[in-house]
This record gives C-alpha cells, sequence and structure tokens, in this order.
C-alpha cells in the first residue's frame, strides 16, 4: 500500500480537532461541576453566543451553535428553568422567541468565562501567537470549505 492511501489519525486535521474539542470539553465540565455551576460546556456555548448578541432568535442561536431545533429548545429550556435566560416573544412573530441573558446568567457567565479562559491559557502553554493564529485561520478556512 502506498502512503498516500494510508489514512493516519496523527495527521488528520478532523481527528486532531476532534479530539482537541473532546478534552477541552472533559475538562471543561469537571471545573464547571467542581466549581459549583449548574451548567455544561455545551450550555456554555449558548449562553457565550448570548453574551456577544443578547436577544438572538432561538432559530439563530441553533445556527450559530451548529445545534437542531430541538437540541437547541431543551438546552434553551433547561438554562430558563435555573434563570439563567428569558425566552420572549418576538415583536415581529409570536411564534419565534428571542433569548436573553438574564442578570442572574450574566453573573454566571462571568464565572464560566473566567474559568475557560484558564482552561484554554494551559492549553496554549508554549504555543506563540503566531502558531495560535494560523490554527485558527486553518481551521476557520476548513470549515469554511464545508459550509459552502
Amino acid at each position: 500500500m502506498r502512503t498516500t492511501d494510508t489514512y493516519t489519525l496523527n495527521v488528520s486535521l478532523g481527528h486532531l480537532a476532534s479530539r482537541f474539542s473532546r478534552v477541552v470539553l472533559r475538562r471543561f465540565n469537571l471545573v464547571l461541576a467542581e466549581q459549583g455551576l449548574p451548567i455544561t460546556a455545551e450550555q456554555y456555548s449558548l449562553l457565550v453566543q448570548l453574551w456577544e448578541c443578547n436577544g438572538l432568535p432561538q432559530g439563530a442561536l441553533a445556527e450559530k451553535t451548529a445545534k437542531d431545533k430541538t437540541t437547541m429548545a431543551r438546552l434553551a429550556a433547561g438554562l430558563e428553568s435555573r434563570e439563567l435566560i428569558a425566552r420572549l416573544p418576538s415583536p415581529e412573530d409570536a411564534r419565534e422567541r428571542l433569548l436573553y441573558l438574564t442578570d442572574k446568567g450574566k453573573q454566571l457567565m462571568d464565572k464560566a468565562t473566567q474559568l475557560a479562559r484558564g482552561i484554554l491559557d494551559e492549553a496554549q502553554q508554549g504555543i506563540t501567537a503566531a502558531d495560535l493564529e494560523i490554527c485558527r485561520e486553518v481551521l476557520r478556512r476548513a470549515y469554511a470549505n464545508l459550509c459552502k
């Protein structure tokens, strides 16, 4: 078999990105639980989108987080029951729900974001800023190639 026909995990961008993502999410879930924060890394991904753009429609949030509508509805319901977000009808279309971070959600995000930054700082030790930017750009381009 020729080496060009061989699939090697250690050089697979998909495998490496997935492996890194899993270890970060596992660590983040552990740290969130240890600190008594009542969310998961998956819920954090929703909250961080609202942190950046409060009042997003639930459907748009599903697209931004690459979640299906059912999963998004489940995540939003759980966060709403903890009073971390509020789901309100859209003024333009009462069937559409807009999601907002509550004050309690904003306080939690301050703490959770500090924890996330700490994990990423640890992961990026010994990696130059230039190398990190190349990595980000490669991942953005690979993502864009698949989302055409």
